[in-house]
């Protein structure tokens, strides 16, 4: 009987390091760029201008001379080990990311208007990441003949943004610290307006105001200023960006004969899809399968009512989308002839194969596309089915 060891391999590491980042579009933000142009009147009364021509720093190029690397602390502690014999074998890894002096353009920093020109560049955010991942293979030979082998692996990641210059007196809720980098935003609603009185009854919304119909979204004053604007859109969901990912390839080998399927999913994310139907009166809008519209009937359907030549501004979170999925990403089955046979043909190596990419897909998406955020008009993800041959002479 073969001697089985319980622990064949055990090993505990751990790393610990502080690197720069430097690689920003904008190589030159210590400098200011200057404007010339005209000229200054010498008095209030001379009518005369100075013969010296006016410079000035540029609105939107104001320089920081106290600009610096971008600068990430990283922590991993992590355990490798086999077992049983190399019956099983993995990894698990915990990490942490701590990420300092993030640049943020004048556009994002928290500097009234009045302070007359865009700021410049500074060195003031903070992102913290948070995660881990784990790997577990199994190997095990049955017989002389068969073998079968499995790679599960799984990780997690969450990043938090600790300080992005935001505004001091803005509500938290509008805040960027404290949510995750592209943290999904969106209107909220209560239902639908399901009678005239309801709409009459409604809170303003500061566009189309007027073209309120029963069977439009109710939406929510969410700050409660008695108007529905860009200041009641609240964090929804999570990013496009999943928290977790899943892998999973199984396979055989018995004889000349393999088979593997491997799976790939996500989940914790949440991908925008805008499907709007019958927006307005033109020959060339688009129409989509969503399922049940309102009427007066069906109160709780699916999406809102047509329209032919009024606009409804807000969808809330209609067309946000749990972006979860499980995807059948790849599978093959292939026979591999006897060497000694194939040599009688003159050849040294002969495989066959029947493989498939992007087979199957479950999700709660409307569809299979590749998108990014707003891009409803994305090419759909292929689904790939090849037979061939491998010889070698």
């Amino acid at each position: 009987m073969k001697d089985v060891t319980f622990v064949n391999v055990l090993k505990l590491r751990g790393s610990y390091g502080k690197v720069g980042n430097d690689n920003i579009t904008n190589r030159w933000l210590y400098m200011t760029t200057w404007t010339y142009g005209g000229n200054t009147p010498l008095g209030a009364s001379s009518g005369q201008n100075s013969p010296y021509t006016w410079w000035s720093e540029a609105h939107t190029n104001v320089g920081n001379p106290d600009i610096h690397w971008e600068t990430v602390t990283k922590k991993d502690l992590g355990l490798d080990f086999t077992l049983l014999n190399g019956l099983v074998s993995g990894t698990a890894d915990v990490f942490s990311d701590y990420r300092t002096d993030i640049l943020l353009n004048g556009a994002s920093r928290a500097v009234p208007s009045y302070f007359g020109v865009q700021p410049a560049t500074a060195n003031l955010g903070k992102v913290r990441n948070k995660g881990y991942e784990v790997e577990l293979r199994l190997n095990k030979r049955v017989s002389k003949n068969l073998r079968v082998w499995a790679n599960v692996n799984m990780s997690h990641s969450k990043d938090k943004i600790v300080d992005a210059d935001d505004p001091q007196l803005l509500d938290d809720y509008l805040k960027k610290a404290g949510k995750q980098i592209g943290q999904a935003y969106s209107y909220v609603s209560s239902g639908y307006y399901n009678t005239w009185d309801q709409v009459y009854g409604s809170t303003q919304l500061n566009t189309y105001d007027n073209q309120k119909l029963p069977g439009n979204l109710n939406m929510i004053d969410y700050n409660g200023d008695g108007v529905v604007d860009n200041k009641d859109v609240v964090p929804a969901g999570y990013p496009e960006r999943p928290q977790n990912t899943y892998n999973a390839t199984i396979g055989a080998e018995w004889k000349g004969f393999s088979l593997f399927v491997q799976f790939y999913g996500v989940s914790n994310a949440n991908r925008y899809l805008q499907l709007v139907s019958f927006g307005g009166q033109y020959h060339y809008d688009n129409v989509y399968k969503q399922g049940a519209y309102w009427s007066p009937q069906n109160t709780n359907a699916a999406v809102p009512v047509p329209r032919y030549a009024s606009v409804m501004p807000y969808y809330g979170t209609t067309y946000l989308y749990d972006g979860s999925y499980i995807r059948l990403k790849n599978a093959e089955f292939a026979y591999t002839f006897n060497a000694a046979r194939v040599r009688r043909v003159g050849i040294n190596g002969l495989r066959v194969y029947l493989n498939g990419d992007n087979l199957l897909l479950w999700t709660k998406m409307p569809d299979d596309r590749e998108v990014s955020q707003g891009a409803a008009t994305a090419y759909p993800t292929i689904r790939r089915v090849n037979l061939g041959c491998n010889i070698t002479f």
